[in-house]
């Protein structure tokens, strides 16, 4: 069964190629252009996996993930950072689960989607 993975990015090309990326390796993607347009998404209907980009207009990546995890309580939904910026410490502290660096490869967004959803389909030990 496909999994539906929310997309977040105000770039659309990048947008654009990641959703083209994950198509391709059978997942159902929706997409939002930056962080607040995104929580209404997952408000209306929580997707298996976020993958977003931390610097975004209107609430960034690290805001969105604060929104998730806190005011949604939603612990358990992975969050999957894409960004340009170095400091992934930050952002796994933040709540994030991966952080892939941009540039990054198909081969690499992928491996780092499929690890997060075998993980989050696991029982908790």
């Amino acid at each position: 069964m496909p999994k539906q993975i929310l997309v977040v990015d105000d770039d659309p090309d990048l947008s654009l190629l990641m959703t083209l990326f994950l198509r391709k390796h059978g997942h159902e993607v929706v997409t939002a252009g930056d962080g607040r347009a995104a929580l209404e998404r997952v408000r209306a209907s929580t997707p298996d996996l976020v993958v977003l980009d931390w610097n975004m207009p209107h609430l960034d990546g690290l805001g969105l993930a604060a929104a998730v995890r806190g005011e949604l309580g939603l612990t358990s939904l992975p969050l999957l950072m894409v960004t340009a910026l170095p400091d992934h410490a930050q952002a796994l502290a933040a709540g994030i689960d991966k952080v892939v660096s941009k540039p990054f490869s198909s081969a690499v967004l992928i491996g780092a989607v499929e690890e997060l959803l075998a993980s989050a389909g696991r029982a908790p030990a």
